[in-house]
């Protein structure tokens, strides 16, 4: 499988308390990790570890690449070596010119009575040539993708994977809408977090939007689901799945909509869960495409399955610990044997 992600990647720091921490005091964690994070970014780790349950990880054909900026440096070079370790190829397209020259870094703290995250928020330019470059090149050794993924944290490089198996950009005297229509064999995911006013351009080219209870169009105060699916159809995307945390997912495909329940689980740490959930649906519907098996009809399977891999992430600390559970592997040969 070739999967492609583009979207933000930060330096996550985590550490876990047992009690909720005084301000006025130093306090000694329980357990921590530093890893790469971001939405697209722990996607992309959570495909690859999908990949190394089913047994895919050593194919040569197995690819998944990551279009980012992470600047330089230490941090950085941490970062580098951390996708790689866990099987996520980097397309670094930092810009050379950026004025910022350090990733993001986030400081999270998980006690018994919530989360404490302190960010620098740090936003690295981008060189748009350089990243048509590597995607180039990407593309010539991994082939076509069977997925493609976004967060829409930088509109410049969710721009040039969403295009690719496309037209392109179209020329001053051409119909923009017969690009627009021109839609590749893969599908394309739209991690919807939270709205972003960037997003507007891109969402012609994304065909199934998976978004949060959080995610806000513009001139809807407090969405519901019905008016979030009808607001992206605007768009042309008929396939919206809304995730509200442990409650049931709703889904709104190709004129059918209906919700889905997901597992209730102990859970220990959310972080992440999100974005686990966004890469195991990528990661499912990837494989589908790489078995020639078209989108079903009704996504109740994807989701149950992308919430299985999600809950089981929340039973353990971290945004990586998760990735070695026995449950994993069993979860995706089910998945696997489904459709086989």
């Amino acid at each position: 499988m070739h999967a492609l992600f583009a979207g933000l990647t930060t330096l996550d720091v985590i550490h876990a308390l047992d009690h909720e921490p005084n301000i006025a005091t130093k306090t000694t964690s329980t357990d921590h990790v530093m890893a790469a994070g971001g939405p697209a970014t722990n996607a992309a780790v959570t495909l690859s570890a999908l990949e190394k349950a089913a047994g895919y990880a050593r194919e040569a054909a197995s690819s998944i690449s990551l279009l980012s900026a992470i600047g330089e440096g230490m941090i950085a070079s941490a970062i580098s070596a951390d996708l790689a370790s866990a099987g996520v190829h980097l397309l670094d397209a930092t810009s050379a010119d950026s004025v910022q020259k350090t990733p993001a870094i986030s400081s999270i703290v998980e006690h018994p009575g919530g989360r404490m995250v302190a960010s620098t928020n740090a936003r690295i330019d981008i060189d748009v040539h350089e990243a048509a470059h590597l995607l180039d090149s990407v593309l010539v050794q991994g082939g076509a993708p069977d997925v493609v993924l976004i967060d829409g944290h930088n509109p410049a490089i969710a721009d040039c994977v969403l295009r690719v198996g496309t037209l392109g950009e179209p020329g001053p005297d051409e119909d923009p809408f017969v690009h627009l229509e021109a839609k590749p064999s893969h599908q394309r995911i739209l991690d919807g977090g939270s709205w972003k006013p960037w997003l507007t351009p891109l969402l012609g080219f994304v065909d199934i939007a998976v978004v949060s209870a959080d995610f806000c169009p513009p001139l809807l105060n407090e969405p519901t689901g019905p008016e979030v699916a009808s607001f992206l159809a605007g768009f042309g995307i008929t396939r919206t799945i809304r995730t509200r945390g442990c409650e049931s997912v709703q889904w709104y495909w190709d004129g059918r909509e209906g919700e889905t329940e997901v597992d209730q689980v102990d859970a220990i740490s959310t972080l992440g869960a999100g974005d686990v959930f966004h890469g195991a649906f990528a990661w499912a519907v990837g494989r589908l495409h790489v078995a020639d098996v078209p989108i079903p009809k009704d996504p109740s399977d994807l989701i149950r399955f992308a919430s299985r891999i999600a809950g089981f992430s929340t039973t353990k600390f971290g945004t990586r610990s998760w990735c070695e559970a026995p449950e994993v592997v069993t979860a995706v040969e089910e998945f696997l044997g489904s459709f086989a």
